[in-house]
């Protein structure tokens, strides 16, 4: 299990001390008193760098007495942790969400709307309209956008040229990735591509390339039957029996894990690992070999599978001990330059137009990719779906961990497994 790391960048002595000082570029009035908040984020070793940084100079420059303490776990443990603190009423004042699951968190009242914020404390008013209209569940705002993504392939370019791959990775297909899977598994040993099997999110693209951008009906359960899994469920098989991919228990190994660290991408695995388009910064950081970044494969004459989506928000808590000290942070997170310019875009393109110019001319290596990759996807996403309803995670749980990971070690049949999934899917979202 990750670790929860702490840091705390000045003593509250030293808080209290600087409470006087005037205020600096953040806008903010000071107050003689120490007010202490907390910041969960789920993270990876280059998030957790740069967060911490902006944290420690929030902590020197603001002048309302504020001291914020970070915490982070990976993303595996972060929800699991969030859930014991929800039953505990000690929620972090501040806590990063995802898109995916924001309704349920909405809906459980475990977050405070931030509406009476703006135009004030908040300052939305270089925003991107899309991503406020993201943020906005039951006619409420929630979340503040950290930044856009997409899904992503994200390959080794190194071993693409060994292998003399050139083809378009923006508008590949299954078939294209196969053979060029193939031919990088012949030309150089390593496994081709990654196994989606047991990945719920490339599910999620597939049944949006077969006519289900939207995966639920009105009554809060899947819109496709299970034929739908089994035929993805086939996809995959093919490609692993072809020898595409690494081994099924290889690929079983990795249900459910999605630490940076661990991609195959990374550990010299597969040439080509799935993840989202604000992780190609981090997944350079761990790699020496230059990263490329594609989309996830098309189905021919299938419709668009990917969107563009918030890739996190942040979000006051219930259980905030000071919502204006959490929203002040907050919006210093999302609009001061010093700050903005730390975390410049390994959590997305910032949704604030003045950030987005500031950050253009010193873009890393890394961040330029995933820019050019932000551009290129354009003319091939569909619209973002309406937020999945509550039990969406535990779907995930069930499909990556218990019906993908049981056919890819053989354990039980793709039919039998896409109709165990399918009822215990129904049972979750039914008392969701």
């Amino acid at each position: 299990m990750s670790r929860i790391k702490r840091r705390t960048f000045m003593s509250r002595a030293a808080a209290a001390a600087g409470a006087t000082v005037a205020a600096s570029s953040l806008g903010l009035p000071a107050f003689a008193q120490s007010r202490n908040i907390r910041h969960f984020w789920w993270g990876n070793p280059e998030r957790d760098k740069r967060t911490f940084a902006v944290i420690d100079i929030f902590n020197g420059k603001n002048g309302m007495g504020i001291h914020v303490d970070g915490e982070t776990l990976g993303f595996g443990d972060y929800f699991a942790k969030l859930t014991t603190q929800i039953a505990g009423g000690n929620m972090p004042d501040c806590i990063q969400q995802g898109y995916g699951v924001m309704l349920e968190y909405v809906d459980k009242g475990t977050l405070k709307p931030l509406d009476e914020f703006v135009g004030g404390a908040l300052d939305l008013s270089k925003f991107d309209k899309s991503a406020v209209d993201a943020g906005t569940f039951r006619g409420k705002f929630y979340g503040l956008s950290i930044g856009a993504n997409s899904m992503a392939s994200i390959y080794n370019t190194r071993i693409f040229s060994e292998a003399g791959i050139d083809i378009d990775p923006i508008t590949w297909t299954y078939d294209d990735l196969k053979a060029a899977s193939l031919t990088i598994k012949e030309k150089t040993g390593v496994a081709g591509t990654d196994d989606l099997t047991a990945d719920y999110g490339g599910f999620g693209v597939y049944a949006g390339q077969r006519g289900f951008a939207n995966m639920f009906n009105d009554d809060g359960q899947f819109a496709f039957d299970v034929q739908l899994v089994v035929d993805f469920f086939k996809l995959w098989e093919d490609m692993r029996d072809a020898g595409a991919t690494p081994s099924g228990e290889d690929s079983a190994a990795l249900a459910g894990i999605s630490d940076l660290d661990k991609q195959n991408v990374v550990t010299g695995k597969s040439a080509v690992s799935y993840a989202w388009s604000n992780q190609i910064v981090g997944t350079q950081a761990l790699m020496t070999d230059k990263v490329g970044a594609g989309m996830r494969p098309h189905l021919a004459g299938g419709s668009p599978g990917q969107s563009i989506q918030p890739s996190q928000f942040i979000c006051l808590s219930r259980d905030t001990v000071d919502a204006e000290a959490g929203v002040a942070y907050m919006n210093a997170f999302v609009n001061d330059p010093d700050m903005t310019a730390v975390l410049g875009l390994e959590r997305g393109i910032p949704s604030q137009s003045d950030v987005r110019a500031a950050l253009q001319p010193n873009l890393s290596e890394a961040e330029a990719v995933s820019v050019a990759y932000f551009d290129a996807i354009q003319p091939y996403v569909g619209p973002l779906a309406p937020p999945p309803p509550a039990g969406n995670r535990e779907c995930e749980d069930a499909f990556e961990q218990r019906a993908g990971a049981a056919v890819l070690l053989g354990q039980m049949s793709i039919e039998d497994a896409a109709a165990q999934f399918m009822q215990e899917a129904s049972d979750i979202l039914a008392r969701a």
